[in-house]
């Protein structure tokens, strides 16, 4: 049995459970509740900060606590829980990308007289080693030398790469990667920086994958042991290729550091790709170009690459709070349910569409993307916890979102958060962090044995994200401790300073694969 499986066999019989420790005095036990809610955001710091909060009993189908439930506000990427779900509902737990190599010639003695296609069909998923398994697959066709070029052919999507709703911003981080119909490593890659042997020596600097589609500029130098790291990197767009400028200075000793950058094309960079692997391979391409068209119906298909499952995609997309994952979701609902070529407003369509059929297409619905990385989404907190709601009694969508969420203190965003604390492990919850907002969407097992869905959604300009997390902290600590036959305290445990830190839980970083968490969560 799958550990989702068996997650959601635990919930199945949580009611149960919960039931066997009815309490008589769970009036008083909820008002207990509520009194240590309003006590943490009746907090003098936050009166300014916008603030909508629910909690509901999904082993018991009640409300436990509301307070400004129905107001709109920006959720940030909470908003891939409605992506995953719907993703998830529609497509299937079990739903693959196909990516499809073809030709257009004869392959006579070892040579294949025509060019090599690369076919994509949005394939999120698709990184290093899963690409290096379906070169590995034209070994059998025993092709030695190419004589034509790699095209490639993306238009299983439009050619919109960037939704246009996002944030303006023309950045060069991993958080705002293009989204094409063929992709490769999220279409970003990982720039590693080590010290030179002595000071004075310039600083090694590596790219991870080394294609060849990306040249490095390097001007840095190591400086003296003990010194401040002072190095910049920045990407820039040159011809046929990206350009990485790294200048400034690194001491001797330092660990090896690291950032993260979006790719300006994805076709040259998933072409590149493709041919170091196949030339590292023994295949010899006489063709040197990358080219952007679509396959021809002559062509004859050599390989097909399935994706990961859905399941495991939608896992990626929430642990790490991947914008380009949700957004290529997104293209891909679009398409399946709305007819090729996905496009965004396509599968935005299709969101909404869910949306009523769950019925939380209520007063101050609004969504415009299904990433967060935007300022014009509006959700309540009433409509994330029906949302839950409705998960929770969908068993085909149950086990696999909720294995799909960060859990606190363990992984994903909330790895930081919450450590030491009675949540610890039984919070799960989708994080959201853009300027100025920052929300917590989930569900946590009490104390009691009880599964309490929640929302809590929190709206600042004043604030940066990670400064908001220590009341969503205090709250997550009390739902993970409400139990019906012990009241709570008004006023809670106090959390380690170390524990309730404003570290950025979206911080610029990997995921298993090489693929970027978001900076905007």
């Amino acid at each position: 049995m799958s550990s989702s499986r068996k997650l959601f066999l635990l919930i199945l019989l949580s009611p149960f459970q919960v039931a066997l420790g009815q309490d008589l005095g769970q009036v008083d036990i909820k008002g207990a509740l509520e009194k240590r809610l309003k006590f943490i955001f009746s907090d003098e710091k936050i009166a300014k900060t916008q603030v909508g909060v629910e909690v509901f009993s999904l082993s018991r189908q009640e409300f436990l606590f509301r307070m400004g439930q129905d107001l709109p506000l920006s959720p940030a990427s909470a908003i891939k829980v409605l992506t995953g779900l719907v993703a998830l509902k529609r497509l299937g737990p079990d739903f693959v990308f196909k990516t499809e190599v073809l030709v257009d010639g004869p392959i006579v003695n070892g040579v294949l007289q025509g060019n090599i296609y690369l076919k994509g069909g949005g394939d999120p998923s698709l990184v290093t080693e899963r690409l290096y398994l379906m070169v590995s697959d034209l070994s059998r066709f025993e092709i030695k030398k190419v004589t034509g070029n790699i095209i490639v052919d993306d238009w299983t999507f439009d050619q919109v790469l960037y939704d246009p709703v996002r944030i303006p911003t023309k950045t060069d981080r991993a958080y705002n990667a293009p989204v094409g119909g063929i992709s490769f490593n999220y279409n970003t890659t990982t720039v590693y920086f080590r010290p030179g042997i002595e000071k004075g020596a310039p600083v090694k600097v590596f790219v991870e994958p080394d294609t060849g589609f990306i040249e490095v500029v390097n001007t840095a130098k190591t400086s003296k042991r003990g010194g401040s790291y002072k190095v910049v990197a920045s990407r820039t767009e040159g011809k046929g290729k990206d350009i990485i400028r790294v200048t400034g200075e690194m001491p001797e000793g330092l660990s090896e550091q690291r950032s993260y950058f979006n790719v300006t094309s994805p076709i040259q960079y998933v072409g590149s790709a493709f041919r170091s692997m196949a030339e590292k391979s023994g295949i010899q391409f006489v063709g040197k170009e990358i080219l952007h068209r679509e396959v021809p119906a002559s062509a004859k298909k050599l390989t097909t690459l399935d994706s990961l499952p859905l399941r495991e995609i939608v896992t990626l997309m929430n642990k790490f709070s991947n914008n380009f994952i949700a957004d290529t979701l997104i293209k891909t609902l679009g398409r399946e349910l709305k007819g090729a070529p996905g496009t965004m407003k396509k599968g935005i369509e299709v969101l909404w569409e869910e949306s009523t059929r769950l019925n939380i297409n209520s007063a101050g619905f609004n969504v415009v993307s299904g990433s967060g990385l935007t300022r014009e989404n509006r959700m309540t907190a009433h409509q994330f916890v029906m949302l839950m709601n409705a998960a929770y009694w969908d068993f085909d969508v149950l086990p696999e979102l909720l294995s799909s969420l960060p859990i606190a203190g363990k992984d994903g965003t909330l790895r930081s958060r919450l450590k030491g604390t009675s949540a610890n492990g039984r919070l799960r919850a989708k994080t959201g962090s853009i300027d100025g907002v920052s929300s917590l969407v989930g569900i946590v097992q009490s104390k009691g044995g009880e599964l309490l869905a929640f929302a809590v959604l929190m709206n600042d300009k004043s604030k940066v994200p990670g400064s908001m997390h220590p009341w969503q902290n205090y709250f997550g600590q009390a739902l993970a401790d409400f139990n019906r036959k012990v009241p709570l305290t008004e006023r809670p445990d106090p959390i380690p300073p170390t524990l309730d830190s404003a570290k950025d839980s979206e911080a610029d970083a990997p995921t298993e694969n090489s693929g970027p968490r978001s900076t905007y969560d």
